[in-house]
């Protein structure tokens, strides 16, 4: 064998070795994409479960507190009351984890600019952790001509931190964090670069796993995780390498352009506070449709008490049959339903009966658009875990709404 195939035949070795490796990383990243998709449908079903739950303890919880009489009773409910409160702000981390679309319209985002603020706060932290010791780190932006990028500023801001703050702990002992940007393609793209500790071929398979990691304490977050979930929603991703000892090098790849994805404003819904003492409309037919039975049961249980007619049903088919025997003011419909949806319940119930007024009761409304939630027929949102106050206002909407000599099926309450 001549030079001249030795060369050749080293060049097609090379070339393969290069195709393995794209394939490699290829199926690395659809393996990951694959994991935290699961991991995010996951913690959608458990946010949803826990709303259902939540809201049975708050309702109840201050069904209680409107007859109280005994001031250690009321504190008691009072803690309950904070405690359910607390519990639901750890289902909406929860929900923002496994939500695909964003909460937010989307606007033009200068990724430079976030790094170089990005970059002053994490340098600014880590020295006032490694200052006792007499030691410091250099963090250094090197920033290259970009196009602007759509996005949700505060998010790509979130994940930019989540990176920096990272890469820091891996240097406990101090060294140097680089944020890069350039572009590639059609692409955007910011480097995170440390010279720390680096990262076992194990730990690099899990770092975007919820809840992992290797500090010894988790944080209120999702941490890296939530940083992927932000970042795949903006319709880009995340990579990594590393090396044990050798440091590690996080990249967020974004599109220059989101044209395929049209988003619109989160309609943004106040929590309100603890009910107040203000009488329910009374008289009222209601329909309930929810699969919870603990749901169907407070509702019940609360609007009986205010001299309302309440009928409950656990679908959108039983639920909807009744329309025949029933003329309701409210229709009080669950997002999530066995078989038919409550969107489509709500459309429907739209359609046969114009002047009932459609709640759509969800944990979920920044998912929706609220021009396909109107177009379905729904007039009000009753978010969980909801409170007396939501349901009163609910309901006392709908009663003034029955009172119009032509109410208009359109109409927001």
């Amino acid at each position: 064998m001549d030079s001249h195939d030795a060369e050749a035949r080293e060049a097609a070795l090379h070339e393969v070795r290069a195709r393995l490796e794209e394939l490699v990383t290829a199926h690395r990243q659809i393996v990951l994409r694959e994991r935290v998709s699961a991991f995010r449908e996951m913690a959608g079903e458990l946010a949803h479960d826990f709303n259902d739950t939540l809201s049975g303890l708050l309702a109840r919880a201050q069904i209680l507190l409107t007859n109280a009489q005994d001031p250690l009773m009321r504190r008691s409910l009072r803690m309950i009351e904070q405690v359910v409160l607390e519990g639901a702000s750890t289902v909406r981390r929860l929900q923002d984890f496994s939500r695909l679309r964003p909460a937010r319209a989307f606007e033009p985002v200068d990724l430079n600019q976030l790094v170089s603020e990005i970059a002053a706060a994490v340098r600014t932290r880590w020295n006032e952790r490694l200052a006792p010791r007499n030691i410091s780190g250099e963090v250094h932006a090197e920033t290259a001509p970009l196009p602007l990028v759509a996005g949700d500023a505060a998010e790509l801001r979130h994940v930019l931190a989540t990176l920096g703050d990272n890469a820091a702990d891996a240097m406990p002992d101090g060294g140097t964090l680089t944020f890069r940007t350039s572009t590639d393609g059609q692409r955007v793209c910011c480097h995170v670069a440390d010279t720390g500790v680096g990262m076992s071929a194990e730990v690099r398979q899990r770092i975007f796993d919820p809840f992992f990691t290797t500090k010894g304490e988790k944080g209120p977050d999702f941490g890296l995780a939530g940083a992927y979930a932000i970042v795949d929603r903006h319709g880009g991703e995340i990579t990594v390498e590393s090396e044990t000892g050798k440091g590690s090098t996080f990249t967020v790849w974004l599109p220059q352009t989101t044209e395929s994805i049209q988003i619109a404003p989160e309609t943004h819904v106040a929590t309100p506070p603890a009910s107040s003492a203000r009488p329910f409309a009374t008289g009222a037919q209601i329909l309930v449709i929810a699969d919870s039975e603990e749901v169907r049961e407070v509702l019940r249980d609360l609007l009986t008490r205010h001299g309302h007619a309440v009928v409950a049903r656990a679908d959108g088919d039983s639920g909807l049959a009744e329309l025949g025997t029933w003329r309701f003011d409210l229709a009080m419909v669950d997002l999530s339903l066995p078989g038919v949806s409550g969107l489509e319940v709500a459309q429907q119930l739209k359609l046969r009966s114009p002047g009932t007024t459609v709640a759509l009761m969800t944990g979920y409304f920044d998912r929706m658009r609220p021009d396909d939630v109107r177009a379905k027929g729904v007039d009000a949102i009753l978010k969980k875990p909801f409170s007396l106050d939501q349901v009163q206002s609910i309901v006392d909407k709908a009663a003034a709404r029955e009172r119009l000599s032509s109410p208009d099926p359109e109409a927001e309450v």
